[in-house]
C-alpha cells in the first residue's frame, strides 16, 4: 500500500445550532487517510460518523480544525471525492446509461471518452443488460450498483460511502460487499465507508475506526486484513478465526460502552 496521504483531518470539530441550543457533533477528530486504504467507520447512532464523512466530502466545513486533500483545504464538494448514499440519488427520468454519463457530460469530457468510460463501469458493476432501464424498473441492489458506477465513472481519488448497503436484504448485501471489494481491488481507489455492521466492516476494511458517543471522536483503530482472505477460498476460516472473533468482540464492547454513555446508563 502506498503511503501517500490523500486526506488529512486535523483537530476537526463541528458545532451546529438546534432547537435545544448548540450541539457539538464532532470533537477534535484527527485522521490521515492513505491512498488505497479501505476504511470502515463504526460507532453508536449520532456519534458523528456522517458528520466526519460530510466534512471530507466538502458538504460541511469544520467549525474548528482543518480538512486537507492533496495539500489544499477542502472547500465544497468535488468530483475527486465521490459519494455513495444509502438511497441512490438517480434521476428517475434518465435511464441507467444516462444517469452514469451525467457527471462526465457536465464536465464536458469528449463524447467518445464518455461512451467508453460509461460502458466500462456499467460492465464492471454488472448492469450491461439493464443500461436502457429507468431506475424505478430496477431492484434496490441494482440501483445501488448504478449509483456506484455513477461515482466511479468520474474516476475520483476517493469514494465516500454512507451506509450504502443498509437498506438491502441480507443476500443482496453480501453480493454488494463482494462487488465493492472487487471494485476496490480493481480500481485501487481509497474508500471511506460508514456502517453499523461490525461483520461488514471486518469483511471489507483494511482499517476499522470506532467512534465515541457524541461529541464524536475516534476512540480506537484496528488495522485488519480479513478482506483478503474473505475474498479467497478461506472465507469461512477467516470469519471464524480466533483473531477475527477477538477483534469483533472488542469492537462490540467499545460500541456497547459508548451506547451506554449516550443513553446515560454509564
Amino acid at each position: 500500500m502506498e503511503e501517500k496521504v490523500v486526506v488529512s483531518i486535523k483537530n476537526a470539530s463541528l458545532e451546529y445550532d438546534s432547537e435545544k441550543g448548540k450541539v457539538l457533533a464532532l470533537k477534535e477528530a484527527n485522521l490521515d487517510i492513505k491512498k488505497g486504504e479501505f476504511i470502515c467507520v463504526l460507532g453508536p447512532s449520532g456519534c458523528g460518523k456522517s458528520t466526519l464523512l460530510n466534512i471530507i466530502a466538502g458538504f460541511h466545513k469544520p467549525t474548528s480544525g482543518t480538512a486537507i486533500m492533496d495539500g489544499k483545504e477542502i472547500d465544497g464538494p468535488n468530483w475527486k471525492r465521490g459519494v455513495v448514499f444509502q438511497t441512490p440519488p438517480l434521476y428517475p427520468w434518465l435511464n441507467i446509461y444516462e444517469n452514469i454519463a451525467y457527471g462526465p457530460k457536465k464536465r464536458k469530457l469528449p463524447k467518445d471518452q464518455i461512451e467508453k468510460d460509461v460502458n466500462h463501469f456499467i460492465d464492471l458493476v454488472g448492469l450491461h443488460d439493464f443500461k436502457k432501464q429507468k431506475p424505478y424498473e430496477l431492484s434496490g441492489g441494482m440501483r445501488q450498483r448504478a449509483s456506484l458506477a455513477r461515482v466511479l465513472v468520474n474516476q475520483p481519488e476517493m469514494i465516500l460511502m454512507d451506509e450504502p448497503l443498509g437498506a438491502l436484504d441480507a443476500l443482496t448485501r453480501s453480493n454488494m460487499q463482494a462487488l465493492i471489494r472487487k471494485i476496490w481491488s480493481t480500481t485501487k481507489n481509497t474508500i471511506f465507508f460508514i456502517t453499523h455492521d461490525v461483520d461488514e466492516a471486518l469483511a471489507l476494511a483494511t482499517r476499522v475506526i470506532v467512534m465515541s458517543a457524541r461529541p464524536g471522536c475516534i476512540v480506537k483503530e484496528f488495522h485488519t486484513d480479513f478482506t483478503y482472505d474473505i475474498d479467497g477460498p478461506n472465507q469461512e476460516a477467516a470469519r471464524y478465526s480466533r483473531e477475527y472473533m477477538e477483534i469483533r468482540e472488542e469492537i462490540l464492547n467499545i460500541i456497547n460502552a459508548q451506547n451506554a454513555i449516550s443513553n446515560g446508563t454509564k
